[in-house]
């Protein structure tokens, strides 16, 4: 089970790391929509790399069997599948005793990281097949018959509204069937410990109520995070509500951060102190829509958008200025691992890697920079800064159990500052972001005493304590007539702590 303890990490298996050269079947690294070799023996190798960064679940793309090249593009993402049934032979070291493409070597891959305390998010598709070219035609062992899609054209080629994907009709209750079985088998087969659905808002919602009842009826332990890529809470929030998934990725927060953070929106962007009622809303203001925002799922990037955060920061204010993107890039983070929600990191996030739409956003994971202390080597400033960074604030994260799971109390916002405190049971946060890029020309009164909606139970927990930076220890602060007194340098975050 993914819970509120846990930060994600998301791989796609064939950029992250070649661990078997052996199994590298058509790889050509120079052309970036073909294969480059990454496998689950390269996953195994860098556990260190996983561990030591405070990871604690590991997302992959998907392993079914892929349907290969199509054009001038090769199936090394996992999502043009050909067999549901079977892992591609591009992932694992064969084994000769195992028959080919079985589900053993996946097990293999969920028992060395259990064994190292790291959970699996196995990332699964079932809105389409791969492209039916002519390795699709002339496979003999498909399971999807011919009349399980939703429409089917005089050239074989099924057309949905995904990229052309043959589009499957999930209102057909032998299609239903087949996937949910297919699903229960991996899951008994592999012990994962969650799955990322994809492309969920392309599913004929029939799908999701069988899967409800058949899947989720019988492994409460396994994790659902949909993906639903939309900006809009209202479309996003239905997922949690009527089809019972425990997690969504939150695509309207990243938006919001994206504004705020890259593009100088006001800060009330994200959050308002909500002290009035009618007062406009931030998109943590409207965390009611949701059964449970604490288990939305946070990112800055994934393979999907147009642009890696560093990428998009970097086109805002110019190439030539890298030191004010990975200022940017930290605050980011500082927000992303301290607001409510389970934070996900995208390959290469943790180093400010850049990349703009796919397959760019798909770069392998540039290993030549680190160190065997896995940490960027000398000469790689900037992304030492933002690995360092990233670091210390899965640790801050993991010490704090107000962070994981507290209370969210928006303290203060207005065009460049927000405020907001964390509290579980005594343990209290009070972060501080100016997102200005000058530093406050002075202390400004953060208000905690006549905030209505905090508890006193908390203020007088906060009376004549001293507050210490998570991030600079030297930094500390106390409540003064009931306001933190803050000044913080331009692009920064003070996270404080109660001690």
């Amino acid at each position: 089970m993914i819970t509120q303890d846990d930060v994600i990490y998301f791989i796609l298996t064939d950029r992250f790391c070649d661990g078997d050269h052996a199994n590298n079947l058509q790889v050509d690294k120079a052309d970036p929509k073909k294969y480059h070799g990454g496998d689950f023996a390269g996953i195994i190798r860098k556990i260190p790399y996983l561990k030591n960064l405070g990871i604690t679940a590991l997302w992959i793309s998907p392993v079914y069997l892929s349907v290969g090249r199509c054009g001038d593009a090769d199936g090394y993402h996992g999502y043009w599948a050909l067999d549901f049934n079977r892992v591609d032979p591009h992932l694992y070291s064969a084994d000769p005793a195992l028959a080919d493409g079985s589900k053993a070597y996946l097990e293999r891959l969920s028992a060395a990281l259990h064994e190292n305390g790291i959970k699996l998010i196995l990332d699964m598709v079932v809105n389409h097949t791969g492209y039916h070219n002519q390795t699709y035609r002339e496979y003999p062992d498909k399971d999807i018959k011919e009349d399980w899609f939703n429409n089917t054209n005089s050239d074989d080629q099924v057309k949905g509204s995904l990229h052309g994907l043959p589009d499957l009709n999930h209102s057909d209750p032998d299609v239903v069937d087949y996937f949910v079985n297919n699903i229960i088998d991996w899951i008994e087969q592999t012990k994962i410990d969650g799955i990322r659905m994809d492309t969920v808002k392309n599913v004929e919602d029939a799908f999701w109520y069988q899967f409800k009842a058949y899947v989720k009826g019988k492994f409460r332990d396994i994790t659902v995070i949909g993906e639903v890529l939309h900006t809009d809470i209202d479309v996003i929030s239905r997922y949690q509500i009527e089809h019972d998934f425990d997690m969504v990725f939150d695509f309207p927060l990243r938006e919001g951060i994206k504004k705020a953070f890259i593009y100088d929106a006001p800060m009330t962007t994200l959050a308002r102190p909500r002290l009035a009622l009618n007062e406009p809303q931030g998109v943590l203001d409207r965390d009611k829509k949701y059964t449970n925002a604490n288990r939305l799922v946070t990112l800055l990037d994934n393979h999907d958008l147009d642009k890696r955060f560093m990428t998009e920061t970097l086109d805002r204010w110019g190439h030539w200025d890298r030191m004010r993107a990975t200022r940017i890039q930290k605050l980011a983070l500082s927000f992303l691992f301290t607001t409510r929600g389970i934070p996900q990191l995208y390959y290469g996030t943790e180093i400010g890697m850049e990349g703009y739409a796919d397959p760019d956003n798909r770069r392998d994971m540039p290993w030549e920079m680190f160190g065997p202390d896995d940490t960027p080597l000398d000469g790689y400033e900037q992304q030492r800064q933002v690995f360092d960074h990233t670091k210390r604030l899965v640790r801050i994260r993991q010490d704090n159990e107000a962070i994981r799971c507290g209370y969210l109390f928006t303290l203060y916002s207005d065009n460049f500052v927000y405020s907001y405190m964390r509290e579980f049971k005594g343990n209290t946060i009070i972060v501080v972001i100016n997102n200005g890029l000058e530093e406050m020309p002075s202390p400004l009164a953060i208000p905690v005493e006549r905030n209505a909606n905090i508890p006193l139970r908390i203020k007088e927990h906060l009376r004549d304590r001293t507050l210490q930076d998570q991030l600079n220890p030297e930094d500390t602060a106390t409540l003064e007539h009931g306001c933190l007194y803050a000044r913080l340098p331009g692009k920064h975050a003070n996270i404080y702590k109660a001690v």
